[in-house]
């Protein structure tokens, strides 16, 4: 059975690149196709798809209701090329993966302000990254591939950018006042949520205020397991005032923040060897919040711009996590325990960004100039506390697995990054072609400020300061063709400056016998990508077929095993620049509505979509573990305007993953599997909408490889990574 699944899965896949294509022969004749439609993130201003040359993925708020999303990884589901990483026994969701580069490596951006990035460090620490609610998001805007050029550090793999609600996404340009009421229901985790997001009109200020509660349990598998019991709740809220007749521009004030908590009993790994073979209980109390102020505001043009952007911001990251273990006695020598750990990271981050266009244009050449200055400085403090309890005699100790605590695992630390940018769109007289050069210069400078806790941990251990100054430049060409369509081509260079928990690590196991050291010499990640695609739009159809390949040179490899020191014994680890390696691929994006003039067909609709992604480690000669197999989507809708209904059928295939390092003759691969979802929308009358999903309709079992991507077949957690069978979303909103 599996083998049927797993060839249905890779005809689905072909069949999705190769029905993409047919609709061509058909519409290439119509030649009346409108400009497609703006986004932001490729050029820092509003930019036609048919003048981007890279692909770039948008999802409407629109999507996300239709979608019935209601966090990262659900967004991205119907995405192949894109991803997001669970972990189900306690940590939960990690950040965005784009062509097989994720975490840290890839930017997040909440309304131009880059969000904090995540740390981890042992099985009890696990920060993640933070985001603002979906129901707070008006748009999202991926950019794939290298973005160093406009966005800087942390861009290698790409860019992922959300926009937040304004007062006029809820009043138009004309309304005095305007409210969302919604509630929701997700089968998978009983998870429920209620939201409350509202706009007003008053003389030259418009102001929005919004509030979102989530809260649900454990979320559920199609495997023969009991998921670990988990309880979460979290609240976050949106205000944003604009005046209007400000001087110079309109003025913009945003506050937005949320905190989370959950509590999570991990079952699943008590009595597992060897680290928890003698745990009888384990407890997590996770707990997370941020806040985001920014002032911003738009000026009119001036002699060296027509239009200029500036912002000043603050914004915060802490997480906590509370860990509770009990231990059986070990005879002889370890008697029953008690142990109670604390983990805490914090981030604080002030900054300035300044953006302008400029439009010159002459006979033979016409010039979109997009310029500006960034800079921001972050703090970042981490620290882990915790005490032992012999449960014999009462007896208590800071003292475990031969760490004294509270300790750090690198310095308080100050980062400082400055970049300046430029990116032109050079139009050539009156020929298809254009030219678009970036350029992007960043300082960065890494501070270390070792407190008391941290020399008492380190004695005589260097504490490293980083300065460097890295450049990012990018060439891209498009060339139209026929009334359509177009032609891209793109190289684009991206770097990553060295993170501080790379540089200043000072992780100490006694008991265990292994150390981490700081390395001085380490190097910006740097990465060379090339694409070439193809656009094309007519009446009913848009295609975007793409080719890819990008080289990745000195990534930084956390925790490199040096062997035991010479002197002491001690197996010594170092944060070294090692990997060399190389991901290319191909995407496919089409999309079919039917015109008006056919009436048979009135308000159909297709979209099939799919990517193909290899990726190398040529250090080692073996496949790149974090790129993920050939995906295709396959989806056809119907909406009936009128009568105020729809729905899709969405298919989902993904192949099976064979493809793993050959050194690990027992590592776990994953099978190929097709899911079938089914979703549903009703407009009630009155401003009431009903919207509901249907997931993987056939109670398909199947993990994705990002989740268990190095495990061994042998592992026993593998059966917790299964994904939930059959689920039901609801959701009930009230627009007025």
């Amino acid at each position: 059975m599996s083998r049927i699944r797993q060839s249905t899965a890779r005809l689905t896949v072909f069949l999705a690149m190769a029905m993409a294509a047919l609709p061509i022969t058909a519409a290439t004749a119509d030649t009346g196709a409108g400009e497609l439609e703006t986004v932001g993130v490729y050029a820092r201003r509003a930019t036609p798809i048919s003048r981007v040359a890279a692909t770039v993925t948008v999802i409407s708020q629109d999507d996300i209701e239709r979608l019935l999303a209601t966090d990262v990884k659900e967004l991205v589901r119907y995405e192949p090329g894109l991803g997001v990483r669970n972990d189900p026994l306690r940590f939960g969701l990690d950040t965005f993966a784009i062509r097989g580069v994720g975490g840290n490596r890839v930017a997040v951006e909440i309304d131009g302000i880059a969000a904090a990035g995540g740390f981890s460090v042992g099985a009890y620490s696990n920060s993640g990254r933070s985001f603002v609610d979906l129901a707070f998001v008006e748009r999202i805007e991926v950019l794939r591939g290298p973005a160093s050029s406009l966005y800087g550090s942390d861009a290698i793999g790409g860019i992922v950018a959300m926009s937040t609600l304004t007062p006029r996404s809820l009043l138009g340009t004309d309304g005095r006042g305007a409210f969302r009421l919604e509630t929701g229901y997700a089968s998978q985790d009983e998870g429920w949520h209620a939201a409350a997001i509202g706009a007003a009109r008053l003389g030259a200020a418009e102001v929005l205020l919004g509030y979102v509660r989530r809260q649900g349990g454990e979320l559920d598998s199609a495997a023969d397991i009991t998921p670990n019991p988990r309880d979460y709740v979290s609240d976050s809220f949106l205000v944003r005032g604009v005046h209007r007749q400000a001087p110079g521009g309109p003025l913009t004030l945003t506050i937005e923040g949320g905190r989370t908590r959950q509590d999570t009993s991990v079952d699943a790994l008590l009595g597992t060897p060897p680290r928890f073979v003698s745990t009888t209980a384990l407890l997590g109390d996770d707990r997370a919040g941020r806040y985001r102020i920014d002032l911003g505001q738009r000026l009119a043009g001036g002699r060296w711009f027509d239009t200029l952007d500036w912002r000043l911001y603050w914004q915060g990251t802490e997480t906590r996590q509370d860990s509770f273990e009990q231990r059986r006695a070990v005879p002889p020598r370890t008697p029953p325990l008690e142990i109670q750990r604390e983990f805490r990271i914090t981030e604080r981050t002030t900054g300035i960004a300044v953006a302008a266009t400029r439009g010159l244009h002459g006979a033979a050449l016409g010039h979109d100039l997009v310029y500006g200055l960034e800079s921001s400085h972050s703090t970042l403090d981490e620290l882990r506390d915790g005490q032992q309890t012999d449960l014999q005699n009462g007896t208590t100790s800071a003292t475990i697995l031969g760490e004294t605590l509270p300790l750090r695992d690198f310095p308080l630390t100050g980062i400082t990054d400055i970049g300046v940018f430029v990116q032109d769109e050079i139009r050539i007289g009156e020929t298809a072609w254009s030219l678009i050069p970036a350029l992007r210069a960043d300082y960065y400078r890494l501070s270390s400020h070792p407190d008391r806790i941290y020399i008492e941990d380190n004695p005589g251990k260097p504490v490293v300061g980083l300065e460097e100054l890295s450049l990012a430049p990018k060439l891209g060409v498009i060339r139209a063709v026929g009334a359509g369509g177009s032609v891209f081509l793109q190289y684009a260079h991206g770097f990553r400056s060295p993170p501080p928990e790379d540089v200043n690590i000072g992780f100490e196991l006694p008991q265990l016998n292994y150390r981490a050291i700081p390395n001085p010499d380490l190097k910006p990640e740097r990465s060379d990508g090339y694409e070439i695609g193809l656009r094309w739009r007519a009446a009913a159809v848009q295609l975007t077929a793409s080719a890819f390949l990008n080289e990745y040179r000195d990534f930084i490899e956390s925790m490199v095993n040096l062997g035991p020191d010479p002197v002491s014994g001690v197996t010594q680890f170092q944060s070294q620049n090692i990997a060399d390696a190389r991901i290319y691929g191909a995407e496919l994006m089409a999309s079919w509505e039917a015109v008006p003039a056919a009436a048979a067909l009135r308000g159909w609709s297709a979209r099939m979509s799919a990517a193909w992604t290899r990726g190398e480690d040529r250090v080692r000669d073996v496949p790149l573990a974090s790129v993920e197999p050939a995906r295709a989507v396959l989806t056809l809708g119907y909406e009936a305007r009128p009568a105020g209904f729809g729905g899709q059928l969405v298919v989902t295939a993904v192949q099976a993953q064979r493809r793993v390092d050959r050194a690990l003759t027992d590592a776990y691969t994953t099978g190929g599997y097709l899911t079938v979802d089914l979703l549903a929308q009703f407009d009630v009358g009155r401003g009431v909408q009903l919207k509901a999903g249907l997931f993987n309709l056939t109670d398909e079992r199947y993990i994705e490889w990002a989740d268990v991507r190095g495990r061994l077949a042998t592992d026993p957690l593998i059966p917790y990574y299964t994904r939930p069978g059959r689920n039901l979303t609801v959701a009930l909103r009230w627009r007025h």
